[in-house]
């Protein structure tokens, strides 16, 4: 009995600590946390997870947080378990929010139910404060927030305790903006009217945000009024951002915030996770700067997406490109795009169709233009010729139907060679090679090598092939492989792909969905017709 005890006695122990590393994975995991946590029978803590069944899909380390803070509140354990959708905001809005009521001049009478009421509150009027005994009766509110101001900030208004909370906040703060940025009408209408949720940020928190922009960060007052959803930014974040992530590319951070501003936006621990996994898969993190909507993912999502990035061929031969970050950022749009595509027998869509505007991607579709992207392709033999790969694109082009070859044909062909053990060099000597289907390559260059190997002459060429170099080779393939389409060019396409000229077109039905699924990247229920 006694060593069961202490098996089971290690068995919470470990529970703790894994839950402390990820979210639960049941209501039981839970319940061991939860329950030492607020100092409550194991049982009831079990039932109270069952009724309210949403606090077993957090995260333990984010409850901890938010316990933390409300007992820094003074708020007793049984107090906590009375408010259990608190542990649903986030804890920043928490702390906003008991800020604000601590602005207004709760004091007394903040609590986890004020909190937890904070809307409610703030929407009414000063009197009912009063008379609720929220607010001490005597108290001015046009006299509290102006002591919140480091500035002296004076709405031009008649104030009568008849006025609503939200509404006299909102006078101070356009008060406030309106001298520290020198605000318009205009520029106040679109703040409030993109950017409403201000109104519930705490004066000290927005006075922070605007001396940070200005001060540190030296953003001109037109940069500021440009990106007005700076005003949202943590400071504390802003200010940690040269400590946990000084540079991005080689580029000092703060002058990365002022060219992207929404940089600002995202915590900095998310992106240093973000750009330490783009560095383990080989990616360039300047594609940070570029397309910026990478950062609006977060780092576990980024991760899934470049593991899947290398499991899709298509996508897994374009990582050196110096877009890849984009197509990350639209992978989901990308794949099904790509796969909707591929059941259309189009095998050359470039990078910047899969992830481009939806007209751009339907016109792209209705022109029926199987045919890659120069960029594309140029990326491609850098990446693999390096020195030598704008030559080798140029060599490349000499063919009359070099841009019907996508990519990862290219890099299957390139992968079959060098199984064989020829050169990066031997190989650019006859590019051209890549074009090709790998089946038209394996079927000529076997009976080559045979032929070497063997010293027999060679039934076409008449010839023994002992004194061949590899390079030679690949040149003797290749004029095998044209001999038998009479040197029209026509040997590059596979024998699935008929094609009686040399037309850029391909002939598809197009689904009706196009317009409402695919453009958008969205799967569709409708079959395609091919």
């Amino acid at each position: 009995m006694y060593k069961l005890r202490i098996l089971q006695k290690n068995q919470r122990n470990l529970n703790r600590l894994f839950c402390s590393e990820a979210r639960f994975t049941n209501i039981n995991e839970a319940t061991q946390f939860f329950y030492p946590l607020l100092d409550v029978n194991e049982s009831t803590m079990y039932k109270y997870l069952a009724k309210h069944s949403y606090l077993v899909n957090m995260e333990p380390v984010d409850v901890r947080r938010k316990v933390a803070y409300f007992r820094y509140l003074n708020a007793t354990n049984d107090e906590i378990l009375e408010q259990p959708m608190l542990f649903s905001l986030h804890l920043i809005t928490i702390e906003n929010r008991s800020t604000i009521l601590r602005e207004c001049g709760l004091v007394e009478s903040l609590n986890l139910v004020a909190i937890s009421k904070y809307i409610t509150i703030i929407r009414q009027q000063i009197k009912a404060l009063k008379n609720n005994k929220l607010i001490p009766i005597d108290l001015n509110m046009m006299d509290q927030l102006k002591k919140q101001f480091d500035t002296e900030v004076n709405p031009n208004i008649n104030y009568s305790d008849e006025m609503h909370l939200q509404t006299l906040r909102e006078l101070f703060l356009n008060a406030f903006l309106r001298e520290r940025l020198k605000l318009t009408d205009e520029e106040f209408k679109k703040l409030w009217k993109s950017y409403s949720k201000i109104k519930h940020k705490s004066f000290g928190h927005t006075q922070r945000v605007v001396d940070i922009l200005q001060h540190n960060l030296k953003l001109t007052r037109e940069k500021i009024v440009g990106n007005l959803y700076l005003l949202h930014s943590d400071p504390e974040n802003l200010l940690r951002y040269p400590e946990v992530v000084p540079t991005i590319a080689g580029m000092d951070i703060k002058e990365v915030m002022v060219k992207q501003p929404k940089v600002m936006m995202v915590p900095c621990d998310k992106l240093k996770q973000l750009l330490g996994h783009l560095r383990e898969f080989g990616i360039d993190e300047a594609g940070v700067l570029k397309y910026s909507t990478i950062l609006t993912l977060s780092p576990n999502t980024v991760l899934a997406r470049l593991e899947q990035l290398k499991k899709t061929k298509e996508f897994e031969v374009l990582s050196k490109h110096p877009r890849i970050t984009k197509l990350i950022a639209y992978q989901t749009k990308a794949a099904i795009r790509l796969d909707f595509l591929q059941q259309l027998k189009v095998r050359c869509a470039s990078l910047n169709v899969l992830s481009s505007h939806s007209q751009s991607f339907e016109k792209y579709v209705r022109e029926g233009y199987d045919r890659t992207n120069g960029k594309d392709i140029a990326h491609y033999l850098n990446m693999v010729f390096q020195q030598q790969g704008t030559d080798a694109v140029e060599q490349l082009k000499r063919h009359p139907n070099w841009f019907h070859v996508p990519a990862v044909q290219m890099q299957e062909t390139l992968d079959y060679l060098r199984s064989k053990e020829f050169s990066l060099d031997e190989i650019y000597e006859n590019v051209q090679i890549l074009l090709y289907p790998l089946s038209r390559i394996s079927q000529k260059l076997d009976k080559l090598i045979e032929c070497k190997q063997t010293k027999k002459r060679h039934e076409d060429f008449g010839i023994e092939l002992t004194c061949v170099t590899p390079a030679q080779m690949l040149s003797l393939c290749l004029y095998m492989i044209e001999l038998d389409f009479h040197f029209t060019g026509d040997g590059i396409w596979p024998d699935q792909v008929q094609h009686s000229d040399s037309s850029t077109t391909t002939n598809i039905e197009l689904p009706k969905s196009l317009n409402k699924d695919y453009k958008y990247g969205k799967k569709s229920s409708m079959s395609i017709c091919v």
